[in-house]
């Protein structure tokens, strides 16, 4: 991920076929997201997250129980890409 946020200014990950996630992969898309912030970047979820993905955002607790965003914070992690943030419209 590194490599890509130093290659481009915008970067999207793709989650929509996530059928099972550990936390540690929210930990380091975490770790990406500030390090690419640092280097005035953007990183984002190229779609809704979902299914087993959203489930683990969840049970970790960077989504509410049911789901949803508790905060604005959060609203990364419903993705939508960078069109959908405004990023790069």
């Amino acid at each position: 991920m590194l490599d890509a946020i130093s290659a481009s200014r915008e970067v999207e990950i793709d989650v929509s076929d996530v059928s099972s996630i550990d936390v540690s992969i929210i930990q380091l898309i975490v770790s990406a997201r500030k390090s690419a912030e640092q280097r005035g970047r953007k990183l984002a979820l190229a779609t809704e997250s979902n299914g087993a993905f959203r489930a683990t955002l969840a049970k970790a607790g960077f989504l509410g129980d049911d789901g949803a965003c508790r905060h604005v914070d959060e609203e990364f992690w419903t993705g939508g890409g960078l069109q959908k943030t405004g990023i790069g419209a």
